[in-house]
């Protein structure tokens, strides 16, 4: 049994793919992992789950913390913004996974792993495909203006819907059928990083995502976000929305074959995630 530590605020839709990582649900990891709030009272090792956003002005209290344990592995959580730099927490036997990082920013040898799905694609039921295409999102950016503009553009049988704000939309059950009804789901860009849940939604609906390389955010000058985060990334990228009409064609010309292989590659990749981690805590001595 392994301890792992939550630092506040725990339940964020960000650490879902965390939870459902630890609680083998993405494949069986053989270990019990035991969930706390804060840090575990343990003299063992143990996991930490650290919301950079929140903790960046207290790492030397939280380096301080730790040193009590005699392995960490660490995942630095809801920091699209990259505030905590995880150089400045001092420990000799830590390991680290950031979630959304910047390409154009160095992290050691940490794992890089993304912002995931929300609760609501746990357990998808799969449907037939009505729907070609499918975007239900805040319109809060330029990147989204663009993928907005460009959808009216496109000749498919489509949902495609602006909302009011960050949950402001379909309730997600209502959301989650229509992105498991849909072949198609284009994918812009977060506030900052490219990363979005929607991306792991469509992933974990079996839809075709079309990612996009590129942040709204004029600091963030690195582009590969996709490829450094999946060598072999299998969906389609973007980096101008006048190309979306043309990737939406090309996909949907190539359904169900294109779905079927996206479908094989993420199944691959969360028994590959659940590897990495076993292969972290033996490298630990856990």
């Amino acid at each position: 049994m392994i301890h792992v530590g939550h630092l506040a605020p725990r339940g964020c839709w960000d650490v879902n793919i965390l939870m459902q990582l630890f609680d083998n649900q993405l494949y069986d990891t053989g270990i019990e992992f035991r969930h706390v709030d804060g840090y575990p009272d343990t003299d063992q090792g143990c996991v930490m789950v650290i919301p950079g956003r929140y903790w960046h002005d207290r790492i030397a209290e939280v380096s301080e913390a730790l040193q009590r344990y005699p392995w960490i592995l660490a995942f630095r959580t809801g920091d699209e913004e990259d505030l905590l730099t995880i150089d400045k927490i001092v420990h000799p036997n830590i390991k680290w996974w950031i979630q959304t990082p910047r390409t154009d920013r160095f992290y050691r040898d940490a794992r890089w792993f993304g912002v995931g799905w929300t609760p609501a694609f746990n357990t998808p039921v799969f449907t037939d495909r009505p729907l070609d295409v499918f975007l239900s999102a805040q319109n809060t950016h330029k990147r989204r203006n663009q993928a907005f503009a460009a959808l009216g553009d496109v000749d498919a049988v489509k949902v495609v819907a602006e909302t009011q704000g960050f949950t402001q939309g379909m309730d997600p059950d209502h959301y989650a059928r229509h992105m498991l009804a849909a072949k198609i789901a284009p994918c812009p860009s977060g506030a900052i990083s490219p990363d979005s849940f929607r991306l792991w939604e469509a992933l974990q609906s079996h839809c075709v995502p079309i990612a996009d390389n590129v942040s709204p955010d004029p600091t963030y000058y690195a582009s590969g976000f996709w490829e450094r985060m999946f060598p072999d990334v299998p969906f389609p990228r973007l980096d101008t929305y006048e190309q979306l009409p043309g990737y939406i064609e090309d996909q949907l010309a190539a359904w169900p074959a294109n779905a079927n292989r996206v479908a094989a590659w993420w199944m691959r990749e969360k028994r590959r995630m659940t590897l990495d981690l076993l292969d972290d805590l033996e490298a630990l001595r856990a």
